[in-house]
């Protein structure tokens, strides 16, 4: 019996260790296991709201000023063989270019991943180019025709309709309508004379012209969040802002009947832009939840 009872005092005992070694060894593991997190929902920036910011950029184009005899029912006149025989082009390629530079604002609406909205912007711009030829005929003068044409303002005011690529990059589409301030001029001189001297024969005139047009622009572009409130901007765009007409004479034959009646000129303004921007977002630059 007491050889029984030792026997249950001792399995007692093992019993009791293992239980208490099971409870510090549970306590351990649960003392080293992390505590349960809920899953994080991904974020992103919400686009939407005012921004305004400033550009700077490029514009290149391959205008024209194109000459034609101002009155075209005659076609055997002085202007028509200058013309047709080369001593005046009839076209003479300015290839404006130059940079420019200004502010833009917009609004801007996001919904999921599409962004759409408005912006309006306007720059002060230097693009500009000209021409001259050099050139003479047999029995006429020789002639030096100088063209020149600038847009010194461009603006526009653009939808724009885009994505979400990453939550901090948008692509987008953009156009609408496009305004600026033009000018040309067109020369045509006897190079031979004395500076100053006037120009005896129908042919040579000056004609110039400015205004402020209206047309249309379309173009693409990204935009990158790079801080709460902060966005960088690549962007391009066509712009076509129309032609100019203008009519110029000899002024010491400013009553010239038939053919000789003097010049039409016609320079085309359009062409392409490309430029980087900043623009600040006014509201907070939240972020917004994507299931």
């Amino acid at each position: 019996m007491l050889r029984f009872a030792s026997i249950m005092l001792l399995a007692l005992g093992v019993v009791l260790g293992v239980a208490s070694a099971q409870s510090a060894l549970a306590a351990d593991v649960a003392a080293r296991a992390p505590l349960y997190k809920a899953p994080q929902l991904p974020v992103a920036y919400d686009w939407s709201g005012f921004y305004a910011g400033m550009n700077v950029g490029y514009g290149w184009s391959d205008d024209a000023i194109k000459l034609a005899p101002h009155d075209p029912v005659f076609t055997a006149g002085v202007i028509d063989v200058a013309l047709a025989g080369g001593l005046v082009p009839p076209s003479l390629a300015t290839n404006p270019r130059g940079v420019l530079g200004g502010v833009q604002a917009g609004y801007n609406v996001q919904s999921g991943s599409l962004v759409w909205g408005v912006e309006a912007d306007i720059a002060a711009a230097g693009i500009k180019g000209s021409s001259t030829v050099t050139r003479s005929l047999p029995v006429f003068p020789t002639l030096t025709t100088t063209q020149e044409q600038k847009v010194d303002w461009l603006g526009t005011v653009r939808g724009r309709i885009g994505a979400t690529v990453t939550p901090d990059l948008m692509l987008y589409a953009t156009g609408g309508l496009a305004y600026g301030h033009v000018q040309a001029s067109t020369s045509i001189v006897d190079p031979t004379l004395a500076a100053g001297a006037p120009c005896l024969n129908v042919i040579c005139g000056a004609g110039t012209s400015e205004s402020w047009r209206v047309g249309w622009a379309v173009g693409a572009g990204g935009e990158y969040r790079f801080a709460s409130n902060w966005s960088v901007k690549l962007e391009y765009l066509y712009y076509d802002l129309g032609s100019e007409k203008y009519t110029f004479f000899n002024p010491l034959f400013p009553f010239t009947p038939g053919p000789a009646r003097g010049f039409d000129a016609t320079a085309d303004f359009s062409g392409h832009i490309a430029r980087v921007g900043l623009n600040y977002k006014f509201n907070s630059g939240s972020v917004v939840a994507r299931y």
